[in-house]
């Protein structure tokens, strides 16, 4: 793989010039999830005959833009977005004047081939996992406003459980910012029994800050994260973690750049897997949640 931080790089392992090129816009190309997104894209556009590549956005809307245009600049056939994108920003990319379809977006856009997890349901799965364990006080760890999805799945089933929604943390979709939203969560004078994180990323800077406060997961907090990033297996314990279809919606992807022309609402929707762990609390050797309390 190339890490790319603002020019453009190929990537593959195909000789420049050989095939058709499509390029990928992530928001950070350091990170684990989008790492797999890389590959998965660049797996399915190889057999496609296409070349793939890689810029990162720094999560900015106005680099994703810039990318966009420089992209086609370059006679790309194509390029997909896997940085946050919403209806306002239509008009813009749709006036660079060449194909482009969303990845890694939740929801429909309207006229354009989105594809991505629900990333709410995967939120519910999530949540819904540590009240069956018998948690009752359980807090929240994301990056974005309180309208997001992962934010929206948590406090759902906590509520609908007849549970009082524990303490909320924002911060970003990094190792420190995972960090430092969990030095302030046992900093709690009375402080929850399990936490949902909604990155990988930031639950591996989460268990940092556990061992640095002697705080054990999951005997003192249970944790279940999101994504399934290589990562959240080698972190110690392990992470319980909402896997994306990565591999499967890098496919969609492709199928949908090269493919039809997006209807009103053309959308795929992916539904993430619950992999089981032990920072949640279930026994390795049961490879199961207990039953419901």
């Amino acid at each position: 793989m190339v890490c790319i931080c603002g020019e453009v790089r190929m990537y593959s392992d195909r000789a420049m010039g050989s095939a058709r090129l499509i390029g990928v816009i992530v928001p950070d190309s350091s990170n684990p999830f989008f790492a797999e997104v890389c590959q998965a894209v660049e797996a399915a556009a190889g057999p496609a005959g296409y070349e793939v590549l890689v810029v990162n956005s720094d999560d900015t809307k106005t680099r994703t833009l810039q990318h966009l245009q420089s992209l086609a600049s370059r006679q790309v056939d194509g390029v997909l977005i896997a940085t946050a994108v919403d209806e306002t920003d239509v008009p813009a990319l749709r006036a660079v004047g060449m194909r482009w379809a969303p990845l890694n977006h939740a929801t429909a856009l309207e006229d354009a081939l989105t594809v991505g997890m629900d990333l709410e349901a995967g939120a519910r799965l999530a949540t819904q996992h540590l009240v069956d364990h018998g948690y009752r006080r359980i807090a929240f760890i994301g990056q974005a406003h309180p309208d997001d999805a992962w934010y929206r799945g948590w406090r759902s089933v906590v509520t609908q459980s007849g549970l009082e929604p524990g303490p909320t943390f924002f911060s970003p979709y990094t190792r420190p910012g995972g960090y430092s939203a969990e030095l302030e969560l046992v900093a709690l004078e009375r402080r929850p029994d399990a936490v949902f994180i909604s990155s990988d990323m930031q639950s591996v800077g989460a268990l940092r800050a556990l061992h640095e406060t002697g705080v054990d997961s999951p005997g003192d907090l249970a944790i279940v994260s999101f994504d399934g990033s290589p990562e959240s297996e080698y972190s110690w314990p392990p992470l319980t973690t909402i896997r994306q279809p990565v591999l499967a919606m890098g496919a969609a992807a492709i199928e949908q750049l090269t493919g039809k022309s997006p209807g009103p609402h053309d959308h795929r929707r992916f539904e993430g897997e619950l992999v089981i762990r032990r920072s949640c609390g279930c026994s390795l050797a049961e490879g199961a949640a207990p039953p419901a309390t």
